[in-house]
């Protein structure tokens, strides 16, 4: 019967939706996480938007405490930057919260190897992912590039803790018609159009509570869905009809193109480690080594096998006295997933990690082994955007739009997620003031007049697609091709292009060097620089490939020449005897108006007998028997 009821509410609520007054400039949110509030601080404080923030996760589970499951760590780099600085209160929660790195290839890295005999490498710097010999020349390209302002390293619920204080903070010292209001338990069910004569259109979201199941009706001027990878925003886009929206809506659109990169369907879950926890040093090396919490350490196993190596994996947080979440990043084949219960895994892990005490009573409780076993964790997802990012009314008065996750996904290996996200809302914030969506420079007129008047919201969505979408097309094949395997996936074939991923990535960076920039570095170095666009990554690192393709022909185009030779006497047997002369063996031919003599200049015809050649003007040298051919 209550499901009964709620369809039925929900069907009125779909029928009333043209009688519905027009919202008053209101916005609704569809997803709090940091691209969502991030998008709300925008809408309110730059555009005067009052917004409703729709998250289905419930108040009791809040997003600004610490989940294991959802224990990663964001590394906001200076492309994330340029959102958090245009809030200074955001941005210095950042730096006082955030531990402080200067990127990719110059993280100061402590590798654990599993042998517990083996000394620990104390107070060294590596470069994960590249061989010994090559990471500090990695390490010091990367921090030659413009980006190397630091970036910062904290775990994703103090992320949305400051963004939420800075939330409250804009309420506090804003009126009425422009606050951010928080709608949690509220699960998005459908979004679609008013169909009013004129401009008086609204977007209706319908939203149902995740406890009770009733239904509520928002409406809004402009929606932007911000609800991750499975994002039913998206959704209800990629289900409308054709004329649900602009005439050139294209539903097809909103449906994800997607690519496998080698790190697509990694299975990664959290293992918990209390804080400071000690390392033990091979006997007679000195004491135990005490971790800090803002330290990063890679604990080796000593299996080597496909389906049993196994990495831990710590990044830096600033609090020392909070719980390390350790990741574990496998093939879905690992053995580990084997594990159901708490103690095989304890006894599992004790085996592959000798140096640590897992054991009964160890440094990891019962508890957290039992939790830790029954963890399904989460699936790195496919490398997927989808080419449609807004959508409006005929008339321009309403839209919704994409960002973040519900737009584009894909493994965390190039460090770029919440940073593009965040990118994402600084080009809609950029559109919706009539400015270049990637450089944020005033649009060109055209020699036309300036007006005040500004353009419907229809017109700076449509911007928003236009000048965006080949930037997000961009993104998607710098995270297919950027660093995948810097996970050290145990299988042979992934050991195998590891090693030729590292010789190409070494490769662009010693011509690099060597030509004072002229050849580019690959594309994971470049994207460090935040000055350049993701379309201006690719480009340069296409060039470099490019460069490699064409030196690679002329390579194979010599060696071919050398081997057979070609031209249009190709495929006539012939050899050198002179600088210039040919010798034919047993090669039919006509000699016609020959002339008597050694030594004879003659005009002659050629005439293969199995390929037709003809060759015409050519000057013939007779001596010791045999026809010497000048052509």
């Amino acid at each position: 019967v209550a499901t009964i009821c709620r369809i039925l509410l929900l069907a009125c609520s779909v029928a009333c939706i043209d009688s519905l007054a027009p919202p008053q400039h209101h916005a609704v949110v569809v997803g709090a996480g940091p691209v969502g509030i991030a998008a709300a601080l925008a809408l309110a404080s730059h555009h005067g938007y009052s917004v409703t923030l729709l998250e289905s996760s419930p108040a009791s589970s809040a997003q600004t405490q610490y989940d294991p499951t959802k224990a990663f760590l964001y590394n906001v780099n200076g492309r994330g930057q340029t959102l958090t600085k245009q809030f200074p209160s955001m941005h210095k929660k950042l730096v006082e919260r955030g531990v402080p790195s200067s990127g990719f290839g110059a993280i100061k890295l402590t590798i654990v190897p599993g042998d517990p005999d083996e000394a620990l490498p104390r107070g060294e710097e590596k470069a994960e992912g590249t061989p010994d010999e090559e990471k500090s020349e990695i390490a010091k390209a990367t921090q030659s590039e413009k980006a190397a302002a630091p970036g910062y390293w904290l775990p994703r619920h103090e992320m949305v803790k400051l963004m939420a204080e800075c939330v409250d903070e804009h309420n506090a010292q804003t009126k009425d018609n422009n606050k951010i209001t928080f709608s949690l338990g509220q699960e998005c069910v459908s979004v679609e159009p008013t169909k009013k004569a004129g401009e008086g259109n609204c977007v209706c979201v319908t939203a149902r509570d995740t406890e009770d199941g009733s239904l509520t009706l928002h409406q809004a001027a402009l929606v932007v869905g911000a609800d991750g990878m499975n994002s039913k925003v998206r959704q209800c886009l990629a289900a409308a009809s054709k004329d649900a929206w602009q005439k050139n809506f294209d539903p097809k659109k909103f449906v994800p193109e997607k690519w496998t990169s080698p790190a697509s369907h990694l299975r990664i879950k959290v293992l918990q480690f209390p804080p400071r926890f000690e390392v033990p040093d091979a006997p007679g090396h000195g004491p135990p080594l005490v971790t800090n919490s803002e330290g990063i350490y890679a604990l080796r196993s000593v299996n080597t096998g496909p389906q049993d190596y196994l990495s831990l994996g710590l990044l830096p947080m600033k609090n020392n006295n909070a719980v390390r979440p350790t990741n574990i990043v496998t093939r879905p084949d690992h053995d580990v997933w084997k594990i159901k219960d708490g103690p095989p895994m304890q006894e599992y892990f004790q085996k592959a990690f000798p140096r640590y005490d897992f054991g009964k009573g160890g440094m990891i409780s019962e508890e957290e082994w039992e939790r830790f076993a029954k963890a399904e964790g989460t699936r790195f997802p496919y490398c997927q955007y989808c080419r449609g990012l807004a959508a409006w009314d005929e008339g321009g008065a309403c839209g919704v739009t994409l960002v973040g996750d519900a737009l584009h996904a894909f493994p965390p290996d190039i460090g770029q997620g919440v940073n593009a996200g965040l990118m994402d809302v600084v080009s809609l914030d950029r559109a919706l003031k009539g400015l270049d969506t990637e450089t944020g420079e005033e649009m060109e007129t055209g020699g036309a007049k300036s007006t005040k008047e500004e353009p419907p919201l229809g017109t700076r969505l449509e911007r928003y697609q236009k000048q965006h979408a080949p930037e997000i097309a961009a993104l998607i094949r710098l995270a297919r091709f950027g660093a995948p395997y810097q996970y050290k996936q145990p299988h042979r074939a992934d050991r195998v292009l590891h090693a030729l991923w590292t010789v190409n990535l070494a490769m662009r960076l010693i011509l690099s060097k060597i030509t004072f920039g002229l050849v580019q570095p690959g594309c994971i170095i470049l994207s460090q620089n935040k000055e350049l666009t993701y379309r201006q990554v690719m480009k340069r690192a296409d060039l470099t490939t490019a460069f490699f393709k064409t030196l690679l022909v002329g390579v194979f185009g010599l060696l071919v020449k050398q081997r057979y030779g070609f031209g249009f006497l190709k495929g006539l047997e012939r050899d050198t005897l002179m600088k210039e002369n040919v010798l034919f063996h047993d090669v039919p031919f006509v000699i016609t108006d020959a002339l008597a003599g050694e030594e004879s200049q003659i005009s002659i015809n050629i005439n293969h007998a199995k390929r037709g050649y003809e060759v015409q003007r050519t000057s013939v040298s007779i001596w010791n028997g045999k026809l010497h051919v000048v052509a």
